[in-house]
């Protein structure tokens, strides 16, 4: 069959580097084109749902599909398979230790009482430093974990099948039904993954419209503190799921109050709240109220109460534990006014730090809104249509060039596709990455380190079960013990992390990022020491 590119067995050094540079290039662009357009469908507010749960994690893991499609469809795909399975091993393992490492190093802020402070987002140095993600890190990460149980589904029978000393096409044939039970597991998991992703990412639109209406003083501070206590996992102490939305609902009341946005309040800021919280007070007792006991807080004054740390000045996180407190109190959550409109149901996105709506490109922006729309539409269309073209075109090639050079360099080819492969088809990742740890935020730390753990999901999901439909139809066999034992320990490693602490420091950092080299030397090891294939 004619082809246009370059047979790369025919090429020397230098040519064959030559082509390596550019079909990587090419294939980084085209990831680059299919995550710009997908973004841009995220100023349709129709698709905007769909599109950040389900479009983008699928075309994300469309470059390192096609690789894994393309290593097992040759003449000699048995030996071809490997540049796959390095792209999606080097894949997996560089996307949860490379971007994961920049976001610690660039996010990173001073700690206090435990806590990366975003208040203070000053230089902070490489000790005493780090970033705080919320809770729904941990949640992700044990859906990562579950996932990697998946690999199981082929690895089982394929180390029964070497136990039993049988040859590769014994093997093939002893793993044709279990690569098909493997493949519908995936699929199931896959379509459970994007259906957990939708629900996680439209959930919960009362609170959307509760916060609209605070912000268009709708709501009473009272009445948002019932609505957190009606719908609530646990009437006795919020868990962390709730402390979260406690959080989103209290952000615009600590705006409201902010007059100097310097995101503290001081005593003379308190005063509306005291309004709110039902004591009324007049010129005359304000300051009483303040300084002393008010109703309903014994032996401390209000301002005392809630600056725990003695500083003089209440922050955010001080604001939301004294209105938890408040909260759990029933006399004084009596005397508050509760009024609510309960008419108001807009959506609207809030932001844990300032807000941020997603902006029209500037070249739109003096058109009108109906036009921006379409504008919008057409261009992120012909951009995701050209990146995955190019993906398509352009994957098989890079594998023949990946697997020529581990010809060359007498070396399994999995190890070249592991170290190339992912900062061809994932270089965005890094720089997406570095975007939002910049910024300095737990909301947009949470975004970030959520979309890796995601992108780690799909390849356990999507790209694991291309690999198993290429084993049940081209009839091939499962090989690479050493590299599934690898991949499955350093995810492990990092979700355990993960799961242990919503605060990492640059140490941790530096530890995920010795997973990446620490994955080759572990499969050389299980390889070369123990025998593993």
């Amino acid at each position: 069959m004619e082809t246009p590119f370059i047979e790369p067995g025919g090429c020397n050094h230098a040519q064959l580097a030559f082509l390596t540079v550019i079909y990587g290039y090419v294939l980084y662009q085209a990831s680059d084109l299919i995550s710009g357009g997908s973004e841009l469908l995220m100023l349709v507010p129709s698709v905007a749902g769909i599109v950040g749960s389900i479009v983008l994690p699928i075309l994300g893991a469309v470059p390192d599909g096609m690789m894994v499609l393309f290593s097992g469809v040759g003449p000699n795909a048995q030996e071809t398979v490997a540049v796959g399975v390095g792209a999606l091993a080097g894949s997996t393992v560089m996307l949860l230790t490379f971007p994961w490492f920049v976001c610690i190093i660039f996010g990173r802020v001073k700690l206090k009482s435990g806590k990366a402070d975003y208040s203070d987002k000053g230089p902070a140095g490489l000790l005493g430093s780090g970033i705080t993600f919320g809770p729904s890190i941990r949640k992700n990460a044990m859906i990562m974990l579950a996932t990697t149980g998946l690999y199981l589904s082929i690895q089982f029978p394929a180390t029964m099948e070497e136990m039993m000393g049988a040859d590769i096409k014994q093997q093939e044939q002893g793993e044709h039904i279990p690569a098909l039970f493997g493949l519908v597991c995936c699929i199931v998991a896959f379509c459970g993954y994007l259906v957990y992703c939708f629900m996680d990412a439209n959930e919960d639109k009362q609170l959307a419209a509760v916060i609209e209406g605070i912000e268009h003083k709708q709501v009473t501070i009272a009445a948002a503190l019932q609505f957190i206590q009606k719908t609530s996992g646990s009437q006795k102490e919020l868990l962390d799921k709730d402390r979260d939305r406690l959080k989103k609902v209290c952000r615009p009341f600590f705006k409201r109050y902010d007059f100097d946005k310097d995101r503290t309040l001081c005593k003379a800021e308190l005063k509306p709240l005291l309004h709110d919280l039902g004591y009324w007070p007049n010129e005359e007792n304000m300051d009483k109220l303040l300084s002393g006991p008010p109703s309903g807080v014994t032996g401390t004054s209000l301002a005392t109460s809630m600056d725990k740390d003695g500083d003089g000045k209440i922050s955010f996180d001080e604001f939301v534990d004294y209105l938890y407190s408040f909260m759990r109190d029933p006399k004084r959550m009596e005397k508050a006014p509760d009024y609510s409109n309960p008419a108001y149901v807009k959506y609207s996105e809030d932001d844990d730090e300032e807000e941020e709506g997603e902006e029209f490109p500037d070249d739109l922006a003096h058109l009108s809104p109906s036009q921006q729309m379409m504008r919008v539409c057409f261009r992120s269309f012909w951009m995701m249509s050209l990146g995955t073209l190019l993906v398509l075109v352009f994957s098989d090639p890079m594998v023949d060039c990946l697997s020529e050079w581990g010809t060359r360099l007498g070396i399994s080819p999995f190890y070249v596709s592991f170290v190339l492969a992912p900062f061809a088809s994932n270089a965005s990742e890094l720089l997406s990455a570095y975007t939002y740890a910049i910024k300095k935020s737990e909301k947009n730390m949470t975004t970030s380190l959520s979309t890796l753990i995601g992108a780690a999901c799909m390849n356990n999901t999507f790209v694991l079960g291309i690999f198993l439909a290429l084993i049940y139809i081209q009839g091939l066999a499962w090989q690479f013990t050493a590299e599934t034992v690898s991949m499955a320990l350093i995810q492990w490693i990092i979700g355990l992390l993960a799961i242990s602490s919503n605060t990492q420091t640059v140490p941790t950092g530096v530890l995920i990022l010795l997973c990446y080299p620490g994955c080759l030397m572990i499969v050389w090891f299980l390889e070369n020491k123990l025998g593993l294939d």
